[in-house]
């Protein structure tokens, strides 16, 4: 039984959150682009709980649909990243040599040298706005972070007394890496992957806000935030509400790497238990 509140706080929202993702037609009051000027800028309310926007679209309607797009975007970032960077990683720290040479110095750190997000709007300038371009563009540096931290990993394992064996028992690299590395590396990996959605959510609200994410009249939080900007004052719902929603997402996913981390841990799991 979880015991930790941080951690049933984190299961609750990411658990919301995916339940918003799968079923937001039914779970929507309204039509998210559904416009009603006479209704514009209504504070929350009973009609409208969270109030409405300056086309008097449902707010709380286009948060819950935002939600969607933030998990396709951030799962698909993730998922994607994880298995080139699995790939990548694995090939330079198992093999070593000028392979992990030509990976860690010269590709890892010439992408390292630019901050991941400026990486990431120059391609989305490039390739134009869209879900799946905007996918690519935060893979392309996304899967750097896995690569460095599996390579760590299996250039400690490689070395150790269990490999070692199997190697003089005639198993090919191939099984070396999947059954016998692979297994005692997974658990960082997945706590790597969790606080990793947490990024590429937030990285998918920057984007969107800055107008190179998401095109309109999708209803993604960041785009829902730059459209509030001009009402901050008269109509603070438009900004507290899609904050709010990004923030929790975070909070949710980071809560769940540090509580996966304590699960995962023999020393700590028992406070799980």
């Amino acid at each position: 039984m979880v015991r930790n509140p941080l951690t049933l706080f984190s299961l609750a929202i990411i658990g919301l959150l995916l339940l918003c993702g799968l079923a937001a037609p039914q779970l929507a009051p309204q039509d998210p682009a559904a416009q009603e000027l006479p209704s514009r800028l209504l504070g929350p309310g009973g009609g409208h709980w969270f109030g409405t926007d300056e086309l008097g679209r449902d707010v709380l309607s286009r948060i819950i649909f935002g939600a969607r797009i933030s998990l396709q975007v951030g799962i698909s970032v993730v998922v994607i990243s994880l298995l080139v960077g699995s790939l990548i990683g694995s090939l330079a720290g198992f093999y070593g040599g000028w392979l992990d040479r030509f990976i860690n110095v010269i590709v890892i750190n010439s992408l390292l040298a630019f901050p991941g997000i400026l990486l990431a709007l120059a391609f989305v300038a490039f390739l134009g706005p869209g879900i799946w371009k905007l996918v690519i563009a935060l893979s392309i540096g996304g899967w750097i972070g896995y690569a460095r931290l599996i390579r760590g990993e299996i250039l400690k394992e490689r070395e150790l007394d269990y490999v070692q064996a199997a190697r003089a028992l005639g198993e090919p690299d191939w099984r070396l890496l999947i059954y016998h590395i692979w297994p005692n590396i997974v658990s960082p990996v997945i706590i790597q992957a969790a606080i990793g959605l947490g990024g590429a959510i937030l990285a998918e609200a920057t984007l969107s806000f800055l107008g190179l994410g998401v095109p309109p009249p999708a209803p993604s939080w960041g785009t829902m935030l730059n459209d509030g900007r001009a009402h901050i004052f008269d109509a603070p719902h438009l900004i507290v509400f899609p904050a709010l929603a990004v923030m929790l997402a975070i909070l949710a996913c980071n809560f769940l790497g540090d509580a996966l981390r304590d699960y995962l841990d023999p020393r700590l799991n028992k406070e799980f238990l």
